[in-house]
């Protein structure tokens, strides 16, 4: 008995150890699991077709979270202090929601709302980043893209902050706030910290893109988390995760694990008992602080199973137990907008009107030999010319009528050899109509009193003029009942080049209007009337960064109305330094490529991307059916639908030889 009594307790203790030293790790892998039963709890599911769902029970049911919110409202981002609620949303502004009240309460402000010179349907503008102090929730910062506002009272009330430093050419895509210390993250100028009245800009150390010369391009930073000892700040693209100290001059970058795609984003940061924790797309990750190995956790085990019936836009997990920090994960896109079909998957070489005049059979030829299937014609120049015939009075008046081609035959040939026809129209760089009328029209120089000129040979007219707005519409009514299949506007923008700080608004009426808010309003009011696809040519660096206001150009909003947007990423136009960390060889797929990828992270919307390619040999030492090619695989591989060739002189033999010789070896050109 004596013996089998010790026998026992050997194999008993056998047990324990066993279960101490295999077991116990699991145990520690799982107890954030388990800690999440706990209650206080809380998984909110933003979704695009139902609103805000909450969710108790980690997914197993859902119910509706929407009382007080606008019926068409797009929730796009939670933010929590405590036991209050902080709702972002598209469109409809920002709404609080306090525990124990039943209904999420508008905090918005006039000041926050889109402004209209025409009377299109109105809104609140994006609000692009947002913060509530974590030591006073009444300590509130925003920012609605270039404009930064404060509350000190909760939302109640708000001021603009106007600091120096932070110029509203900047996009503001971050904001953290301690007591009177501000930190703004922009989508290409880095870091801000608001110091004595400036905003100071400290990018030492941070993930950097050379253009040319000393100009460099900061990665996109969207996430910021000060603590007290230091300054976490999370980017997008594949920008990874940095920190510095509150009163530190650079910074550091923590490695990340290796996420499935290089362009993923950090998009939220947590920190809980000296544990870091990071989202991004689908995913989440820990790792203790001074520790290097990160720990994906499962996604459904935090978040909980998200609804089954609704598009799911973000998870937003709120614990108030003390078992984990608060976090946002996105989960897909938003797939806003209605797109006309009509516009996808056109292979497009660009004509002037002197080349379809007269070499149009060869043009077609060309075509027919490298599978394009559309071409872009000037029917209103770079110099506001006018080239086809139009009943319009204002043509005539300001010398801007040509003699016109003959477009309902050209229009006929096209059509019978099976292709689209896209009829460009430059809109605001216009000298017929800058000098007609007296240049009662033109952008005025506010020193000199006289019309500004910028750049030699442009002539700019004022985009908030209705004058001018009317008559770029009326000509693509024109356009579309001559039969073409598409409208394109060029020069949607305000002038970049030249003393542009004296450039005067005449015909502006609301002080406060942004650039893109008056060139997206052109786009409404074009997109109504006119009843075939709309597409819009923009800077190839409007895909590539949310740029501020600067010349208008903001891709994610003019996604919204057109069927195409046409990015001009020239491999050649890019600084001499752009890309340089690239092997020459790859660097014009990669350019095209990663814009590609970029533009469709950016925009929130099934909006074609078709971008131009470079037709052309300037600055380009691997010309030749190579570069062509590299231009097309990069096109197609970045999920874009179609391309645009553009040659001035209409010589495209190159990409003749190129696609030619591509489909008689057997290839598929996209």
């Amino acid at each position: 008995m004596k013996y089998s009594m010790k026998k026992c307790l050997r194999n008993d203790f056998s047990k324990i150890l066993f279960l101490l030293l295999f077991l116990a790790p699991l145990i520690c892998i799982f107890s954030t699991r388990s800690s999440l039963r706990a209650s206080g709890v809380k998984t909110f599911a933003l979704t695009q077709d139902r609103g805000v769902l909450i969710s108790e029970n980690r997914g197993q049911s859902w119910k509706e979270f929407n009382d007080g919110l606008p019926s068409q409202c797009i929730p796009l981002r939670i933010h929590a202090s405590g036991k209050i609620l902080y709702l972002i949303t598209g469109n409809t502004g920002i709404f609080r929601h306090q525990e124990g009240t039943m209904v999420w309460e508008s905090m918005n402000s006039d000041n926050f709302l889109i402004r209209s010179q025409y009377g299109t349907p109105k809104g609140y503008r994006k609000i692009s980043a947002f913060s509530v102090d974590p030591d006073n929730a009444a300590n509130i910062i925003m920012a609605t893209k270039h404009t930064v506002y404060r509350s000190k009272d909760g939302g109640k009330h708000w001021s603009r902050i106007s600091a120096h430093g932070l110029h509203e050419r900047n996009y503001i895509t971050a904001l953290a706030i301690r007591g009177d210390t501000i930190y703004a993250g922009t989508s290409f100028n880095g870091f801000f910290q608001l110091n004595g009245g400036r905003f100071v800009r400290i990018n030492t150390g941070l993930p950097q893109e050379p253009y040319s010369g000393t100009l460099f391009f900061t990665e996109e930073l969207i996430t910021l988390l000060p603590t007290p000892d230091k300054i976490y700040a999370g980017f997008r693209f594949g920008g990874g995760l940095y920190t510095k100290k509150p009163t530190g001059k650079a910074w550091g970058n923590i490695n990340l694990p290796k996420f499935k795609d290089r362009f993923a984003s950090v998009s939220d940061i947590g920190l809980l008992n000296n544990t870091v924790y990071v989202t991004s797309e689908k995913a989440l990750w820990q790792k203790k602080e001074g520790d290097e190995n990160w720990q994906e956790l499962p996604l459904q085990d935090i978040f909980g199973k998200a609804p089954d019936n609704a598009r799911t836009l973000s998870l937003y997990i709120h614990d108030t137990s003390g078992s984990m920090p608060s976090l946002h994960c996105p989960m897909e896109p938003p797939s806003l907008g209605k797109h006309d079909s009509r516009a996808q998957s056109r292979r497009t070489i660009y004509s002037s009107v002197p080349v379809v005049g007269k070499k149009l059979k060869n043009l077609m030829k060309i075509m027919h030999a490298s599978n394009i299937n559309a071409i872009v014609i000037d029917m209103k120049d770079d110099f506001g010319n006018i080239h086809y015939p139009t009943a319009l009075t204002t043509p005539k008046d300001i010398g801007a009528a040509r003699r016109p081609l003959p477009v309902g035959s050209i229009i006929a040939d096209l059509k019978k050899a099976g292709i689209y026809t896209i009829a460009r129209i430059v809109v605001f760089k216009d000298e017929k109509l800058f000098r007609g009328y007296g240049s009662k029209y033109a952008i005025y120089n506010k020193n000199t009193g006289r019309p500004w000129r910028g750049s030699p040979g442009e002539y700019w007219v004022d985009p908030h003029a209705s004058f001018v707005q009317d008559y770029n519409i009326a000509i693509a009514l024109e356009l579309e009942h001559l039969g073409f299949d598409e409208i394109q506007f060029d020069y949607i923008r305000f002038p970049s080049d030249g003393p542009t700080w004296l450039c005067q608004f005449r015909h502006k009426k609301d002080a406060d209007m942004y650039k893109s808010e008056i060139l997206t309003e052109f786009l409404q009011r074009a997109k109504k009337k006119l009843s075939i696809p709309v597409s819009v040519d923009i800077y190839g660096f409007n895909s590539w960064y949310s740029f501020g206001n600067w010349i208008g150009q903001d891709m994610e909003e003019f996604s919204l109305i057109v069927d195409a947007i046409c990015p001009m990423v020239y491999p050649s136009h890019f600084g001499s330094r752009f890309y340089s960390r690239v092997a020459r060889e790859e660097r014009t797929y990669s350019i095209i490529y990663d814009g590609g990828r970029r533009a469709q992270k950016i925009i929130s919307s099934p909006v074609v991307i078709r971008p131009y390619l470079q037709a052309f040999n300037m600055m380009s030492p691997t010309w030749g059916p190579g570069y062509i090619m590299s231009q097309v695989k990069g096109a197609y591989d970045s999920g874009c639908s179609g391309y645009t060739f553009w040659n001035a002189r209409g010589d495209y033999d190159m990409v003749e030889r190129a696609l030619g010789s591509a489909l008689a070896a057997g290839q598929v050109i996209p």
